[in-house]
């Protein structure tokens, strides 16, 4: 089975875009050679703090949220966040 996740959240800061797409890179990076899994990241057409990231064809997920909690802890993504909000994970895989 494979699972797909997006995980949003909202940035407390629209100037600090450019610094968080490098923090983004890099840390997806890291990510994929920890993994196999390559993501992408978007940011909200209609609202500049909205963020989503996306990795689809994880067929590991136990071992992908432990890397990813690590990953995001050692590029210090959380340091983005709006204050008392959090990085929301949804997961999808194909229906059958």
């Amino acid at each position: 089975m494979q699972i797909d996740y997006y995980i949003y959240y909202r940035i407390a800061d629209t100037e600090r875009c450019a610094e968080l797409s490098a923090a983004l890179a890099v840390m997806q990076a890291s990510l994929r050679a920890a993994t196999g899994v390559a993501g992408r990241y978007r940011r909200r057409l209609d609202d500049a703090s909205t963020w989503m990231e996306i990795y689809e064809g994880v067929t590991d997920p136990r071992n992908f949220e432990v890397e990813l909690g690590m990953h995001v802890q050692r590029h210090d993504l959380y340091a983005f966040l709006l204050p008392g909000t959090a990085r929301h994970i949804e997961r999808f895989r194909i229906p059958g």
